[in-house]
């Protein structure tokens, strides 16, 4: 094609080692290809230097022109997310969850899928049913008592889904890359594979349908180092907890748009149950409607005095989570850093008191040089065993409260929208003219709001109780494994001066 000129509007920094071009406001560049794809250009700036560059950070040079005096759009480029205390901003210029190509026909790219993936028509419908039987009935919320105001269906036939294998793979010819993860449900034992703008999109769907049940959160994006090893795995093990709470969840693991998630191979398919999720009428507030709740009125006096203990009580939750979270961090930077140069520093001591025995007076050898350098090397290698520790204990203990940080910070929403539906309702019965038949409507869709709310209050209690506590059970373990090991070195080293 032919070349044109085209001028900067905004300054852009191209993503190290890879095909991007950083490029500045004002400068005048000469475009070679326009049909790179996904929003990108090709082009060469004034240095000659040949690279790719975002088509909205310019513009094609017709007549003399400005730069208008408006923010830079997002270019298009990848999400990532930061390990514990190493977090980015999340900044426009380097995200690359645009949806453009899975509506183009043209450039439309299916999620990756393993060679022993079938993709027969129908899969995905098929695989819905075998998932627990009620993944296309309402949501059933129980009053088992006057004291418990609601709790949702148990699953019927609950299952697991294993992430693994995440692979760097790249598209338009090897000029951008991205990191796909293997899910295999435990009811198909399908691998699907998907990237982590799919699991930002679903999770998008999710609030917009959900308002009324606290989505569990997703890691946080992140703009540099997200093709490192580390961080790979950590985003790994971030979002098998994000799958895990959705799994166990008894309404948001039989929904349609997360059953296809975990299930569609097909290319068609999944475009066509991407705009019927983004379509959905069932959404907020009208979700209640599909919600099958007890006929019995609750007494407005003993939902208020519930609401507001609940509300306290989540308030203290989540700022003891976030609490607790801080110290983990505190805790795992420790292990690698301060705990380890600390015990490295006295088994260096030790070590160099041991080279001190080495020879005695008359130039024979010491056996007290050896016991003594044993002990500075017992210790250098209890500093090796806490840089490595922070892994094992400190950091899976973040990863899970990290998942009901993201819980505790939504319920609050969720209670204050029971009280917003509990005022609306009063209001309506102050109106005298309302007719009858709409009074008992309103009032019905308010209770059926606080069953919901008390339901979702419910299943995070016995979160609270199971969940939670099998996490502060592992961390214990990992901690006591881990000293055992250090009682076993020190009595090692003891057992030598015997």
């Amino acid at each position: 094609m032919s070349t044109f000129k085209a001028r900067v509007l905004y300054d852009f920094q191209g993503e190290p080692n890879t095909a991007e071009m950083s490029i500045t406001a004002g400068e005048l560049l000469t475009v070679t290809r326009t049909d790179v794809g996904d929003g990108w250009w090709e082009g060469l700036n004034p240095k000659g230097e040949s690279g790719l560059f975002p088509e909205a950070y310019v513009e094609k040079v017709e007549t003399s022109s400005k730069p208008p005096n408006i923010p830079p759009p997002a270019p298009p480029s990848q999400p990532g997310w930061g390990f514990p205390g190493q977090q980015e901003p999340d900044q426009g210029g380097h995200d690359d969850d645009d949806w453009d190509e899975w509506d183009d026909d043209n450039t439309y790219e299916s999620p990756p899928y393993s060679n022993n993936m079938p993709k027969a028509e129908g899969n995905t419908q098929r695989l819905t049913k075998e998932v627990s039987g009620t993944a296309l009935r309402k949501p059933h919320i129980y009053r088992d008592s006057d004291d418990q105001l609601g709790r949702w269906e148990v699953l019927s036939n609950p299952y697991t889904v294993q992430i693994a294998s995440p692979k760097k793979a790249t598209k338009m010819g090897g000029l951008k890359s991205f990191i796909a993860y293997t899910l295999t449900p435990s009811f198909s034992n399908v691998e699907v594979s998907r990237r982590y703008k799919h699991f930002d999109w679903l999770h998008d769907r999710l609030n917009e349908k959900f308002n009324l049940i606290a989505i569990p959160p997703l890691p946080d994006k992140q703009v540099s180092g997200r093709y490192e090893e580390m961080f790979i795995e950590h985003r790994r093990a971030q979002l098998q907890e994000f799958i895990n709470y959705m799994c166990r969840h008894p309404v948001l693991s039989t929904c349609d748009v997360w059953i296809h998630f975990l299930t569609c191979t097909d290319a068609k398919q999944w475009k066509q149950g991407k705009r019927n999720a983004e379509r959905d009428q069932l959404i907020g507030a009208s979700f209640c409607l599909c919600v099958e709740a007890p006929e019995k009125e609750i007494m407005p006096s003993l939902v208020e005095v519930k609401i507001d203990e609940n509300l306290k009580y989540v308030e203290k939750m989540d700022q003891c989570i976030k609490n607790l979270m801080q110290t983990a961090q505190d805790q795992q930077k420790k292990c690698i850093n301060m705990y380890k140069r600390e015990f490295t520093r006295v088994g260096e001591a030790f070590f160099a008191l041991g080279s001190a025995f080495e020879y005695n007076q008359q130039g024979m050898y010491s056996k007290a040089s050896v016991d003594v350098k044993n002990i500075g090397s017992t210790y250098i290698m209890i500093g090796k065993l806490y840089e490595e520790q922070g892994k094992m204990d400190w950091l899976p203990l973040f990863d899970q409260l990290y998942i009901y940080k993201g819980i505790t910070s939504n319920l609050p929403n969720v209670l204050q929208m029971q009280k917003m539906a509990e005022q609306k309702k009063k209001e309506c019965e102050r109106n005298n003219q309302l007719p009858q038949v709409a009074l008992t409507d309103v009032r019905r869709r308010s209770d059926v709001i606080t069953y919901t709310v008390f339901a979702e209050l419910n299943h995070f209690q016995q979160e609270r109780d199971q969940n939670l506590k099998r996490a502060l059970k592992d961390f214990l373990q990992e901690q006591l494994n881990f000293y055992k090991n250090v009682v076993t070195k020190i009595e090692e080293t003891l057992n030598q001066f015997e």
